[in-house]
C-alpha cells in the first residue's frame, strides 16, 4: 500500500468515526515533517471538548483506534498524529512553560530536583526533547510507573545514575503515539 492509500485510510477512518458520533467536522491533512502527518480535526468547541476529553485522554484513544485500523490494512508503520482544534499545540506550549519553570528553579538553586506532574509517554518525550534543546546543563529523568510516571529535572550528574541523561523508555518507546 502506498503512502497515498495510507493517508486516505487514516483520513477516511476519522471521517467515518466522526459521522458515527454525529460530529460535524473537517479533517485536514498536514505534513509535520518528512515522516509524520497530522490529521487536524476542526469542529465546534462543544464537539472539540468531547473529542479531546479530560487531559486529552479521548484524543489519545481516538488516535490509537485509527492507528490500529490503519495497521490492520497495511504493514506500513508511517507515523501520524490526530489533533483537534490545535489541542496538541496548546498542550505542547503548556508543557514547555512548566518544563521551563522547573529548569529555572533548578538553575537558580531553588530546587535540586524538580518533579513535573505525571504525563503521557508522548508528553514526556516532548518535555525531554525541549529540555535537551534548551537547557544543556540539565538532565531529565522519567520516574514512577503507569499514570504516575513523571519527569524530574536536575543538573547533569545529580540524577540517580552515574550522570548523563536518562530518558527511561520514553525516548525510544516504539509504542509512543506521535
Amino acid at each position: 500500500m502506498n503512502l497515498s492509500q495510507f493517508d486516505d485510510n487514516a483520513k477516511s477512518y476519522l471521517e467515518k468515526i466522526l459521522a458515527i458520533l454525529d460530529i460535524e467536522a473537517e479533517v485536514l491533512q498536514e505534513d509535520v515533517d518528512d515522516t509524520t502527518t497530522c490529521y487536524r480535526i476542526e469542529c465546534k468547541s462543544d464537539d472539540a471538548r468531547i473529542l479531546i476529553g479530560k487531559n486529552g485522554q479521548t484524543l489519545e484513544s481516538l488516535q490509537f483506534v485509527v492507528r490500529q485500523m490503519v495497521k490492520s490494512k497495511t504493514l506500513d508503520r508511517s507515523h501520524f498524529i490526530v489533533d483537534v482544534c490545535d489541542y496538541r499545540g496548546r498542550r505542547r506550549r503548556t508543557l514547555e512553560e512548566q518544563a521551563k519553570k522547573g529548569a529555572v528553579a533548578v538553575l537558580n538553586g531553588d530546587s535540586e530536583r524538580f518533579p513535573l506532574m505525571p504525563m503521557t509517554a508522548y508528553d514526556r518525550r516532548l518535555v525531554h526533547n525541549y529540555l535537551q534543546e534548551n537547557f544543556p546543563d540539565l538532565a531529565s529523568e522519567s520516574e514512577g510507573e503507569g499514570e504516575g510516571r513523571h519527569i524530574v529535572i536536575s543538573f547533569k550528574g545529580l540524577e540517580d545514575g552515574e550522570g548523563g541523561e536518562d530518558h527511561g523508555d520514553d525516548a525510544h518507546d516504539g509504542d509512543v503515539e506521535e
